[in-house]
């Protein structure tokens, strides 16, 4: 029998806007909270990113609000801000990411909203840090990846190249998710206290590659990027990819037979994965003649079969459409009010006693203002004046 999302109750008021907030509050409204999205009266930029998009709104927008309220509050009106702390007065958690000092300049800083509501959980998550030198700078993706020292891996030294995916983002997305769930459980443990949660983009990114930072103090020598070989891309004869990867000398055994080519296999060059790794440039070119010699779906049973990790390189076009995601719940359907049925991201965590809950599709600009405000213990009155004074909408 299975109990309520674990975080039902919880109730989320929600300033961020483009990726990593929105992203860290739709995780916590998968998670059963309920999230209301507050955007400025020209909405989240994010919506305004494209060409593509859907019934004109930005589909990475649509991506990560799913599930939300949406109203919208010009903060630069002092009735909004006196709204939107009525609304943080009955918050358990608030997420925001302004530049630093911005959220305390609009009057809904830390200080401000926990002095009326001491139990509030205020996550702020920034391009640097409050502290770091770089506080000021405008922080997107290329940048920290670059900053952060991805780029030129990922250029193997030659070319800084940009991985296309919002690492940055991502990643802090799921450390603000946890640092707010480990606030609101130590809530429980003192007395109902909150506390703020600090998140930076360029932290996260740096703790993304947490498995490669070690090294000794006296020189910097770090891990490898490249200490596993053979590790990567082969293409079949039908111009198909694979992907593979020999973690072990039993891989390399079965890999050498699946080529059937025991040659390899008895190669003193090859024999280790530290001498793979010194031989490389001799070995690549003959498993890349070996592997043009049968289409890439053969390879893949073959090497399956041997037990070598192996799968297709596939795009994202065909991973949406992945039956076992949708039946996962990793890839749900929804209805948006202006863009029909969606394809979209669900959730990828599963808990067997108390399952989260993904539910209703993304708001549209201030699609929900009326109904939440009422629902605060607004009037009629005090909203008819406060849509025309623009402070809402």
């Amino acid at each position: 029998m299975t109990a309520a999302p674990p975080l039902q109750g919880i109730r989320v008021l929600d300033f961020s806007r483009v990726f990593a907030g929105p992203y860290a509050t739709m995780m916590l409204g998968d998670l059963g909270a309920s999230v209301i999205k507050v955007e400025p009266p020209t909405g989240d930029e994010a919506r305004y990113f494209g060409p593509p998009f859907l019934a004109g709104e930005g589909m990475n927008f649509l991506a990560i609000n799913r599930g939300k309220q949406g109203i919208v509050l010009d903060l630069k009106q002092p009735e909004a801000v006196v709204v939107a702390h009525r609304l943080a007065a009955e918050a358990d958690v608030v997420v925001e990411n302004f530049r630093p000092g911005v959220a305390d300049r609009l009057g809904i800083g830390f200080a401000e909203l926990s002095a009326a509501n001491p139990g509030l959980v205020y996550c702020s998550i920034s391009g640097f840090g409050p502290d770091s030198p770089y506080a000021d700078r405008p922080a997107v993706d290329p940048v920290l990846q670059a900053m952060g020292g991805l780029m030129e891996k990922q250029g193997h030294g030659i070319r800084p190249e940009w991985v296309c995916v919002a690492l940055a983002d991502t990643y802090a997305a799921s450390l603000a998710t946890q640092g707010i769930l480990a606030a609101l459980l130590a809530r429980t443990r003192d007395g109902g206290r909150g506390q703020r949660v600090e998140i930076s983009l360029y932290e996260a990114l740096v703790a993304a590659q947490g498995y490669r930072m070690v090294s000794a103090v006296d020189r910097i020598e770090l891990p490898a990027w490249d200490d596993t070989v053979p590790n990567g891309a082969f293409q079949g004869s039908d111009g198909r990819w694979l992907v593979l990867t020999v973690a072990t000398a039993r891989n390399w055994a079965a890999l050498c037979a699946a080529l059937e080519r025991p040659d390899l296999a008895e190669d003193a060059q090859f024999g280790t994965n530290a001498q793979r790794v010194e031989n490389k440039a001799a070995l690549m070119p003959t498993l890349e003649a070996a592997f043009a010699t049968r289409p890439a779906e053969e390879w893949i049973a073959r090497l399956g079969a041997a037990g070598v990790p192996a799968g297709p390189v596939r795009t994202v076009e065909d991973v949406i459409v992945d039956e076992s995601l949708e039946r996962s719940g990793v890839i749900v359907r929804s209805h948006h009010a202006t863009a029909g049925e969606v394809r979209t991201l669900g959730s990828a965590l599963h808990l067997e006693r108390t399952p989260v809950h993904v539910s209703g599709a993304t708001p549209t600009l201030g699609q929900h203002t009326r109904q939440v405000l009422s629902g605060a213990g607004l009037s009629g009155e005090e909203i008819d004046r406060l849509f025309a004074s623009g402070g809402a909408r």
